[in-house]
């Protein structure tokens, strides 16, 4: 599903007529030393999820993320239904947010929106790096 930011995510979830799951893989991630130097460090502070309802918006999200911890500069946002128009269990959430949570940290987030606190996108390009034993980091 392809969305223009977090209230357009919002929208057609609940638009669809299925009941989904936001997943949140909350981070703190830097592309740039001081000196302007690529690093691309990336720390995953905590994840969530929650079921998707009319009226959420990113301002809800973001001030349930500060409560926990507010130093997160972006959040991968995922999105879970089951095809039998049934809303993912909190046993499945936790399963998708820890295939969420490796996949963050190898870079493979193409299947997630990658958004600011604002919940605008952001594009980045990632790339999984291996070392000599073919171990992904």
């Amino acid at each position: 599903m392809f969305a223009d930011n977090f209230d357009d995510l919002v929208s057609k979830c609940v638009l669809s007529g299925f009941p989904h799951r936001m997943l949140y893989v909350f981070i703190r991630a830097a592309f740039s030393d001081d000196d302007g130097d690529a690093v691309g460090a990336v720390q995953i502070l905590f994840d969530a999820h929650q079921p998707v309802q009319i009226g959420l918006t990113i301002d809800d999200v973001r001030a349930t993320a500060d409560g926990q911890n507010s130093n997160w500069n972006f959040v991968v946002v995922g999105i879970a239904k089951n095809s039998d128009a049934t809303l993912p269990s909190e046993d499945q959430a936790k399963a998708f947010l820890a295939d969420m949570r490796e996949k963050v940290l190898v870079g493979d987030i193409g299947d997630f929106a990658f958004l600011d606190r604002d919940g605008e996108p952001v594009a980045v390009e990632t790339d999984e790096v291996s070392d000599e034993e073919g171990v992904l980091h």
